[in-house]
């Protein structure tokens, strides 16, 4: 089933889903960001890249919580009989509590000629032409279309405490736009417009930072590939990690690996993989980092964004992958 997150009670209810989950009581295997270090990798994963890689994924990755679901969510998952996600409840006001990540983030200045298209500078005869786009992808069935955006709030570096408002740092961008909704491949692409260019270039930063140490990768796996993985780390490689908001609760980090991947039966662009890395109702939409072995470039990273648990293997999960 899919992973997201509901709550009619708010925070407190979400710390009580978090305190009672069956599905991995005690949440053991979940590290809290601000307290992950190189002890927590698996032998043979143990490299400074590798820790800097997974950390800048974490402070990319965001809390996605909405508080209404739309009038045209469908009855059923695609080519399934199987229950849509919050159809029974369309129209109606609650809580869905997912994780999403950003995917990009564009600056603008007077120069392009482009206006910012936030709610205030639409409603102003003089909009303003320094701004910026901060995208975020998360899945479709926590996000579903323009009216759920609207009434989504993202949280930024949600690292510790129990509630966004108990942990210093923490930035809510709200009022976001949905550029693109697929729901076969259950993802959902928001744009948030803001006027914080400190903001837009620290997580510019970030990202960029991202990208850079992903190519580092490159070079830094196939050493990592020497190991004998079979006999020192069984069931680890190739390695699959999480970064996830499980039960709404500040961000977690969980390590498994990869099982096997398909190509997607809705889109033969897409690939379906399977992995046993833990996530919790609340992980759907987060980013799934998977590392795979490709003939020519030895060994890369694979993102894509985590889906729910896999229907005929409740221990294993899955994700989609768009090129």
């Amino acid at each position: 089933p899919c992973e997201a997150e509901y709550s009619y009670g708010g925070e407190a209810d979400l710390r009580t889903h978090y305190n009672i989950c069956e599905k991995n009581p005690g949440h053991k295997s979940f590290i809290p960001v601000d307290k992950f270090n190189m002890k927590n990798l698996p032998q043979g994963f143990c490299d400074e890249q590798m820790l800097n890689y997974i950390r800048a994924v974490s402070d990319l990755t965001v809390r996605v919580t909405v508080k209404y679901f739309s009038r045209r969510r469908p009855a059923t998952l695609p080519d399934s009989n199987k229950p849509y996600p919050g159809f029974r409840v369309r129209g109606q006001r609650r809580i869905t509590v997912g994780t999403g990540c950003v995917e990009s983030v564009r600056v603008y200045d007077a120069s392009t000629g482009y206006t910012c298209k936030c709610k205030d500078c639409q409603n102003s005869g003089t909009p303003k032409r320094n701004f910026a786009i901060i995208s975020i992808k998360t899945a479709s069935h926590v996000v579903f279309d323009q009216s759920e955006a609207e009434e989504t709030t993202c949280h930024l570096f949600f690292d510790s405490g129990d509630t966004p408002d108990t942990c210093s740092g923490v930035v809510a961008l709200t009022g976001m736009s949905c550029r693109l909704s697929v729901v076969k491949e259950d993802l959902c692409h928001m744009d948030h417009y803001t006027h914080d260019l400190d903001l837009a270039h620290r997580l510019r930063k970030i990202f960029l930072r991202r990208c850079h140490l992903r190519y580092e990768l490159y070079d830094v796996m196939p050493r990592l590939g020497q190991c004998n993985w079979a006999e020192n780390i069984p069931g680890m490689w190739p390695m699959a990690f999480v970064v996830s908001h499980p039960h709404g609760s500040s961000k977690k980090i969980t390590l498994g690996c990869w099982k096997s991947a398909y190509e997607s039966e809705h889109d033969e662009m897409a690939s379906c993989y399977i992995y046993t890395t833990d996530t919790c109702p609340g992980s759907s939409g987060a980013e799934v980092c998977l590392l795979g072995s490709y003939a020519e470039q030895g060994l890369s990273t694979i993102p894509a964004s985590h889906h729910g648990s896999f229907p005929s293997m409740a221990e294993m999960n899955r994700c989609f992958s768009t090129p």
